[in-house]
């Protein structure tokens, strides 16, 4: 049962919204009439002590360390005492045993083109969006062409969103492939005003436009990051696992099949500390 006081708030949403009681769905880029507008990078626009949970996925790895950490304080601050903070963002550690793995595999039989297009994915899955100077980057060409290949195993790391990601889905897209279309969308008129910018200019606009990553974490940096910022009892979760109150029913990181969203990726909830006066 949720408290009739119950307020939560689903930060840098995107398109991947929630509908239950108490929870409202915030981003700076509004996907729809549903979505309050908030400037994520400033000092959020919501009193101390607001929300019993705060939660964003894959939204951090867009940040430089020092937004990032500016952004869990705000975090925090909003977050009533034992509130609870879920963060959902790729995980460094996971795709670089991944990487080793497929490494190994390709090694052994480099003519094997299921394991060539399987190193390839967790190479890019790992590097792509932080290198990348253009919208979709190495990912959109190789999913269209030998990714068809690899995508049980493109399915399998990335779950909803992977299952997404191929043009039979086309009719059942979800909120995130609408999200990563709006910015194709965007890169396509970016690029034939091109002539326009200089080289250095265009890659510049790109690299702040909020599509590539800026860094990465895995649960050792996290949970640093985390205590840093006055959180307590950092605990790494899975997609379907958490201490929310009714938590299967926001289907944000699973939907109502059970298929889970990005389930390779670092779950990590933290709550702020409840302080004792004497």
């Amino acid at each position: 049962m949720y408290q009739s006081d119950f307020k939560a708030i689903n930060l840098a949403c995107g398109g991947k919204l929630c509908f239950q009681p108490g929870w409202v769905n915030a981003d700076h880029r509004p996907s729809s009439s549903d979505v309050l507008k908030v400037n994520l990078l400033e000092t959020l626009p919501f009193d101390d002590n607001s929300f019993d949970v705060v939660y964003h996925a894959q939204f951090i790895e867009h940040l430089s360390i020092g937004d990032a950490k500016s952004f869990t304080e705000e975090c925090y601050r909003i977050l009533k005492p034992g509130g609870v903070l879920r963060i959902v963002t790729p995980d460094l550690e996971n795709q670089a045993r991944e990487y080793l793995k497929q490494l190994d595999g390709v090694v052994k039989d480099p003519e094997n083109e299921l394991l060539s297009n399987r190193y390839e994915w967790i190479r890019m899955e790992m590097i792509d969006q932080l290198t990348r100077n253009e919208a979709g980057g190495n990912m959109v060409p190789f999913l269209s062409g030998p990714g068809k290949m690899a995508k049980s195993y493109i399915v399998e790391r990335l779950g909803r969103s992977g299952a997404e990601l191929f043009p039979e889905h086309e009719k059942n897209r979800g909120p995130n492939v609408y999200r990563t279309q709006l910015r194709r969308i965007k890169g396509v008129l970016l690029e034939s005003l091109g002539w326009l910018m200089s080289g250095s200019a265009k890659v510049g606009k790109f690299r702040t436009s909020g599509e590539a990553h800026l860094t990465m974490f895995d649960r050792f940096s996290l949970g640093k990051m985390l205590s840093d910022c006055a959180f307590d009892g950092v605990e790494v979760v899975s997609a379907d696992q958490s201490c929310i109150v009714n938590w299967q029913k926001t289907l944000l990181d699973s939907d109502g099949s059970g298929i889970l969203d990005c389930p390779t990726s670092l779950f990590v909830e933290a709550t702020k500390k409840v302080v004792f006066s004497r």
